[in-house]
């Protein structure tokens, strides 16, 4: 199973090109041993990373916020060179068959090749070479954390005293599993409905007709959810259908006009030890290799010569804010004072 690694930011890496060229002191942010990062690099990181989270530093109420963020996205960009540069002296590597089949694995969760494409070039402003060199830092970053976290094999956690300490965590709510087309008028809805009572198959009904992207590939199938994970109106229907049974009536929600069948229904109970202690076992190894990660990159950062100029300018900055403040402050003190003296001179 693909691990999920506290330093990576799915797909918005940006690989720092010119490493270790010729550039004014102004232009650089930062100094990892022997290679730069520049101003213009961790711009583009910057518009990447704010572009796919949708954050916008020119908004009002993200003020003070700006300075913050960079630090994040430059220390994410100084591990980045340290993790692949240790990589590589250990002999990892990546092909570009691997790089292929995780740009293709991503084009999957595309509803076509045009969007991917619309998304990655025309949002996030990154070109085909930057998806190539974003996906190989993954690669190699992943490569490293096994090599690293291999011997972690089992947690030194008691699994079993956990689950009787937080048996409320393993407690399974009532969940029914439903499939459904959405489409955006009551008489589409009402027709479909029609043709799964005659006999057509719902399934390959939701492919061609339902306007759930989702559709495309799950074929309608929600898979299990519990009461507050949909929509009302949805979740009133589903919950109130028998295993099998169909709407007989379109059910509208904000979204449309939704068919519904319900595939199958999970009653509320305790889950056991024995139906949980598998996974409690992966995430727990999962949080311990993640730990041991965290600490040998700090362990880079520790023996690695690093230059944070862009960390040294904000702190200045600061420095010389809070001085200019208490140089105000104290002003204003000192007039107070002066027209207190002055009031008693008139007074007497």
């Amino acid at each position: 199973m693909r691990q999920k690694i506290f330093v990576l930011m799915l797909l918005i890496v940006v690989i720092l090109t010119s490493v270790g060229c010729s550039k004014s002191e102004e232009d650089v942010v930062a100094k990892v041993d022997d290679e730069i990062i520049t101003r213009e690099q961790l711009d583009k990181r910057l518009s990447i990373a704010l572009a796919s989270s949708g954050l916008n530093l020119d908004d009002p109420q993200m003020a003070g916020f700006k300075d913050f963020y960079e630090l994040q996205v430059l220390q994410l960009m100084i591990d980045e060179l340290l993790i692949v540069k240790n990589a590589k002296s250990l002999g990892l590597k990546v092909n570009s068959g691997d790089v292929t089949k995780e740009i293709n694995n991503l084009k999957a969760q595309f509803n076509s090749e045009k969007e991917f494409e619309n998304y990655f070039n025309n949002q996030l402003k990154m070109s085909k070479k930057d998806i190539e060199k974003s996906v190989e830092v993954q690669l190699l970053t992943l490569a490293l954390f096994e090599e690293i976290t291999k011997d972690i094999t089992d947690t030194e956690i008691d699994i079993q005293q956990y689950y009787e300490d937080n048996k409320d965590e393993f407690y399974q709510e009532e969940m029914v599993r439903a499939r459904h087309i959405l489409v955006e008028t009551e008489e589409e809805a009402k027709e479909i409905i029609k043709q799964i009572q005659e006999g057509q198959d719902m399934a390959q009904l939701a492919k061609l007709k339902s306007i759930d992207p989702s559709a495309q590939y799950n074929e309608g199938d929600l898979d299990y959810f519990g009461r507050g994970d949909m929509v009302e109106p949805f979740e009133k229907a589903a919950f109130a259908l028998e295993v099998g049974e169909l709407t007989e009536t379109p059910v509208q929600t904000i979204y449309g006009y939704h068919v519904i069948r319900v595939e199958d229904k999970l009653e509320a109970r305790q889950k056991t030890f024995e139906e949980v202690k598998d996974e409690l076992r992966e995430r727990f190894i999962f949080q311990e290799k993640n730990e041991a990660f965290y600490n040998y990159v700090n362990e880079l950062r520790a023996n690695a010569q690093i230059e944070n100029k862009l960390e040294e300018k904000i702190k200045e900055e600061m420095e010389k804010a809070a001085q200019d403040q208490e140089k105000q402050n104290s002003e204003g003190e000192q007039n107070e004072d002066q027209q207190v003296e002055s009031d008693k001179s008139k007074e007497e």
